[in-house]
């Protein structure tokens, strides 16, 4: 899930469940997903499934109907199926084929993945949503989704055991951000998204008991280090710099400097300072993720992170950053939740941990 949905999403409280955008039941209503753009052959002749056989787009098969809808781009394919259905496609893509010993985790993953997924669903109802012909993109801008072709048994299942049951806060359905590996301690709200604090979005501990293990440190980026490059880093900072703050108009030029000038409590970076040949720039550890980014585009793992430079005044010739996690590390940690559930915890514990004062109930029918 992206920053900027959840930056919308994580505040928001629904107290209902009223049917969905194009029908579905209460506790299972309708989705809208779209799944891109269309063009020429592309545009699917089935749009409503023979028997037992799915509709298709684009070599995948999906549960309920498709709706063509015409835009400037071309013709937006929508995939309209119940809610439960949906979060088949997701839990297996957004945890993994878990064993059945860690069904604790799909099934803790279900219920925030449920949870997420009404608020988008109220979001649009509430004319807040991304688009009046779809809720949700099939990405990590709300949940990657894959069909019918995505689904896995132990996923399946530990769906078909929560079903309908989502996180209440007071009685009322919350946003349930999650995130591959916290690094050993989540993020507040505000840390993340720079917005108001949300109770029940607070930093957790993942320390298992009085030990020096996290329960996420078997993610496969629990550590990790990058190198940049003193020619990569100013064309990275040249190139997204002015997507988060007013640069020059002839770009910020060369950096020179590069430091955390402040952390929040829990340790991750609040602010980094880049000093350039044009300026000095202060930036959110979530916006310098999206600034450090690597020549193929992919941002820095966690806002989790330090730094070390070598060169002079003149420039910097290498950048090392050394840091714990991946994602934005707000809510459910996910490589945390398998941890947990190696050890025993069942999947409503392991959700009260990561999003504490809440409860799992089922979804409100109004």
């Amino acid at each position: 899930m992206s920053r900027a949905a959840l930056l919308l999403a994580a505040l928001l409280l629904v107290s209902c469940a009223p049917r969905g955008p194009r029908g579905g039941s209460t506790r299972n209503p309708a989705v809208r997903v779209a799944l891109g753009v269309a063009r020429g052959d592309e545009v699917p002749a089935q749009l409503a499934p023979r028997g037992s056989d799915p509709v298709r787009f684009k070599g995948k098969r999906y549960r309920g109907l498709l709706r063509t809808v015409s835009t400037d781009s071309g013709m937006l394919v929508v995939n309209v199926l119940p809610l439960e259905d949906y979060l088949k496609g997701v839990v297996p893509l957004e945890l993994g084929e878990r064993p059945a010993a860690e069904r604790a985790a799909l099934e803790a993953q279900a219920i925030a993945a449920r949870s997420y997924t009404v608020s988008r669903l109220a979001a649009a109802r509430g004319g807040r949503g991304r688009s009046e012909h779809f809720d949700l993109v099939p990405s990590t801008a709300d949940q990657v989704y894959g069909g019918v072709d995505a689904e896995r048994p132990n996923a399946s299942a530990a769906v078909d055991a929560t079903r309908g049951q989502v996180l209440l806060y007071g009685g009322r359905v919350i946003t349930a951000p999650y995130s591959s590996a916290c690094g050993g301690e989540t993020a507040a709200a505000e840390e993340a998204w720079n917005g108001q604090p949300v109770a029940y979005l607070r930093r957790v501990s993942d320390r298992i008991g009085r030990s020096e293990r996290y329960y996420c440190d078997i993610a496969p980026r629990f550590y990790w280090e990058r190198t940049i490059a003193g020619g990569e880093l100013d064309a990275a900072v040249g190139r997204y710099l002015r997507t988060i703050t007013d640069v020059p108009p002839q770009g910020p030029g060369e950096v020179r400097g590069l430091r955390v000038a402040e952390r929040f409590r829990g340790g991750r970076v609040k602010v980094l300072e880049l000093r350039t040949a044009r300026g000095t720039f202060d930036v959110g550890g979530n916006d310098a993720r999206a600034i450090l980014r690597t020549p193929s585009g992919e941002p820095l793992p966690s806002s989790y992170f330090s730094v070390s430079t070598e060169g002079g005044d003149a420039g910097i010739a290498r950048v090392i950053l050394r840091g714990n996690g991946y994602g934005h590390g707000v809510g459910l940690c996910q490589w945390g939740a398998i941890g947990r559930a190696r050890a025993g915890q069942s999947a409503r514990q392991i959700l009260r941990t990561y999003f504490p004062g809440t409860s799992v109930g089922p979804l409100p029918s109004s």
